[in-house]
């Protein structure tokens, strides 16, 4: 990493602090130089404005979350594990630190709207990436898609589609985290290799919870 590269990230960790107190609308370029320790106009030699900042911020922040999943995801692990760590180390790094701001709806909503594109961009790594892992998983015989009629970049965009209505319900960072273990479990074992049934094997009644779980 260079010097430059260093300062940048500086810069990024401090005003991402600073949006998270502040808000998006309430910030002003001044409030970042100061919590980055340099001045103003040395702020603006290195972004034209906040919105600009912001977006840079925003694609900073995502691409770390996807190489920090990236990385979980190829640990040795068995493929649920993988899979589903790999998303909880995601949004961890990229969701959680907007969710549990005071302000983080406003961010999230001005995210969407001025940093959509690089947002996709990343959004698509991801994606690729993550159905890769199933795509070669399947080769191993550890996952198949062939009793549920989708490939696996269709199941990929369909679980982190279904996170966003797990977003809207969770309460808390923990409760989301929470939710979305017990929603990826329900997804892998729709791939998992070993999905039929045996021949003879109980089938629990239509509409009735095992009730020993909740002794």
């Amino acid at each position: 990493m260079t010097a430059q590269d260093s300062k940048r990230e500086a810069v990024f960790e401090a005003a991402a602090d600073v949006f998270s107190t502040y808000g998006f609308r309430r910030t002003a370029m001044s409030d970042i130089a100061k919590a980055a320790g340099m001045s103003r106009p040395a702020l603006y030699l290195m972004f034209t404005n906040k919105e600009s900042l912001f977006r840079e911020l925003a694609a900073f922040r995502q691409n770390q979350a996807i190489d920090e999943a990236i990385i979980r995801l190829a640990r040795d692990e068995p493929l649920p594990a993988r899979f589903i760590g790999a998303i909880l180390t995601y949004e961890k790094v990229f969701y959680e630190p907007v969710a549990q701001s005071p302000h983080g709806a406003e961010l999230i909503d001005i995210n969407q709207s001025i940093a959509a594109d690089s947002m996709k961009v990343g959004r698509d790594r991801l994606l690729g990436r993550l159905a890769a892992a199933l795509e070669e998983a399947e080769v191993r015989g550890e996952a198949t898609f062939a009793h549920i009629l989708l490939t696996p970049r269709a199941y990929v965009e369909l679980f982190m589609a279904s996170i966003n209505g797990v977003k809207k319900a969770a309460t808390s960072n923990k409760d989301f985290r929470r939710r979305l273990r017990q929603m990826g479990v329900i997804f892998m074992a729709s791939i998992a290799a070993s999905f039929d049934r045996p021949e003879g094997a109980p089938r629990r009644e239509a509409g009735r919870a095992d009730e020993r779980e909740d002794e």
